[in-house]
């Protein structure tokens, strides 16, 4: 048997080991020995030491595990909104895209409904497109109120919740707001948000867009946040882009065969229609005519349908009725702050028991081209000859 170091040793190793690791015990306890008092309590402080090192590791483990745990449970995971494109997937849109222009918030409610949401329930993808901020001279709370309305209908006819995602479309060189129903993103509204007053006492004056499109050099700025400027060419221009990037099976629009000059409109006179509901039409057209297509192109009588029979059944007019409301709480033109709007009232109360279609696009078109080509060869083959004898006396 090997010799034994001495009490004196061990004590010194014991408090080396110590202070140095905790990897193992000195020699002289891990050989056998004859054990000694001093022996006996050094080696039960060893063990008991050894022992609180290894509760204390096997507490904290679990709680750096808990910790982590916790801090995985409470952060918060990012909010996943469906990515809106401007021209989605082939598989989105399988059964078409109608694409609508109308001057504000609410024509298409009151002259393209039921149409609409016909096609809403037929799994149609929606392109709604808004020239004006209908504003009317009050700026942007108003202006967003009515915006408010509109995604609040178009959310009841998809019978969704009203939860939109609100980004940027980009259009070649122009930026538009774009607002896209989270739980169908098939449906979005497209807004240019030109301002619109009357640029004189009321009816009888212009607006900005109906003297864009009858004023040469005329130039309007968007409200915020995309502050484009539009001239008559630029804004034909952009939506002639926007038809040619959603490739729609359909395009509704407004009625462009009022032929009433725009001062000498009046409110509900017979055959009269607002300026902006015209001028929005006439671009359109122009737009259509720069980018031909498969689409079928469909007009909308507004206005003048108010003397016109009522064509929708009941059933129609209160589905009419009822997504009208969805937007009428958020207008205080329709409905103040508080009342309990149940109806709508005025001509409104008429236009959802109607809808008619105006006399069709293409063929304004081709008639319009038809007329200028023959003014034009009959001014170049017209001979030079005296006022009597052209028929003027």
């Amino acid at each position: 048997m090997p010799e034994l170091p001495g009490k004196s040793a061990c004590t010194r190793q014991l408090r080396l080991s110590l202070r140095v690791s905790w990897s193992g015990a000195p020699p002289c306890i891990a050989a056998p020995f004859v054990p000694t008092l001093a022996g006996a309590l050094m080696l039960m402080l060893m063990l008991m030491l050894m022992l609180m090192l290894a509760l204390t590791t096997a507490v904290m483990a679990p709680g750096a595990a808990l910790a982590a745990d916790a801090s995985r449970a409470t952060a918060p995971s990012p909010t996943t909104i469906p990515a809106a494109t401007a021209n989605p997937a082939t598989a989105e849109c399988s059964r078409g895209t109608v694409l609508s222009f109308v001057a504000h918030p609410d024509d298409d409610l009151l002259f393209m409904n039921p149409d609409q949401y016909t096609a809403i329930g037929q799994g149609r993808c929606i392109r709604a497109v808004y020239l004006t901020a209908a504003d009317r001279g009050k700026g942007s709370p108003y202006l967003i109120k009515r915006e408010q309305g509109i995604m609040a209908a178009y959310a009841a006819m998809a019978q969704a919740a009203d939860v939109w995602h609100t980004d940027a479309l980009h259009v070649g060189d122009r930026t538009l707001l774009r607002h896209t129903l989270v739980a169908a993103p098939r449906i979005q509204l497209f807004m240019l948000r030109l301002p619109d007053p009357w640029l004189g006492p009321g009816w009888g004056s212009l607006t900005p867009l109906s003297r864009l499109e009858s004023v040469a050099s005329t130039r309007v700025q968007a409200y915020g946040p995309y502050r484009e400027t539009y001239t008559r060419d630029g804004l034909v221009a952009l939506l002639a882009s926007l038809i040619r990037l959603e490739q729609p099976g359909i395009v509704r629009l407004m009625d462009a065969s009022i032929t009433i000059p725009y001062q000498s409109l009046c409110w509900r006179c017979a055959g009269h229609d607002h300026p902006d509901h015209i001028a929005s039409a006439r671009l359109v057209e122009d737009a259509m005519a720069r980018v031909p297509g498969p689409y079928q192109a469909l007009a909308y009588q507004n206005y003048p349908t108010q003397a016109r029979p009522a064509n929708l059944d009941s059933a129609q007019a209160d589905i009419k009725t009822q997504i009208f409301l969805r937007y009428m709480a958020h207008d205080p033109h329709y409905c103040r702050s508080g009342a309990h709007c149940t109806q709508p009232r005025g001509p409104e109360a008429a236009w959802v028991w109607r809808q008619y279609r105006a006399p069709d696009p293409m063929m304004r078109q081709a008639h319009s081209h038809l007329m200028r080509r023959n003014l034009q060869y009959s001014k170049a083959h017209t001979p030079n000859v005296p006022p009597s004898m052209a028929g003027y006396p």
